[in-house]
């Protein structure tokens, strides 16, 4: 079973909240077809000095009942990844996006949406 949850932060522009909401809809589809129960959560900047203000983080969290596997993680990201790339390239800063390896139960993955007018190197 697939767990979706959405939860929005502050609002910044609605181009940045339709990105956000492509982007999601991508990491929705591959981690349905995969069979990962993931929940998904819509972050704003933590406040980090080095981050702008109102940039938009998607974050997954595999929850399964089962242990995932480092291998099946990675491959799970990856596959995310591609899709990224070869559909909403242009929206993802790659630079800032992190896989965290975690423990077995739970594992994390977070994707930053390049700001409007800016495009990820």
């Amino acid at each position: 079973m697939t767990e979706m949850n959405s939860k929005s932060g502050r609002r910044g522009g609605s181009a940045d909240d339709a990105d956000a909401k492509r982007v999601q809809k991508v990491i929705e589809d591959i981690c349905k077809t995969a069979g990962a129960s993931v929940a998904i959560e819509q972050r704003s900047g933590d406040g980090d000095e080095t981050e702008a203000r109102g940039s938009q983080h998607l974050h997954i969290t595999y929850n399964g009942e089962k242990a995932m596997s480092y291998p099946n993680w990675f491959k799970l990201v990856d596959t995310i990844d591609e899709a990224l790339d070869a559909s909403s390239a242009d929206l993802i800063d790659w630079e800032s996006s992190e896989l965290s390896g975690e423990n077995e139960q739970e594992r994390m993955a977070s994707w930053k949406i390049a700001s409007a007018g800016k495009s990820g190197s």
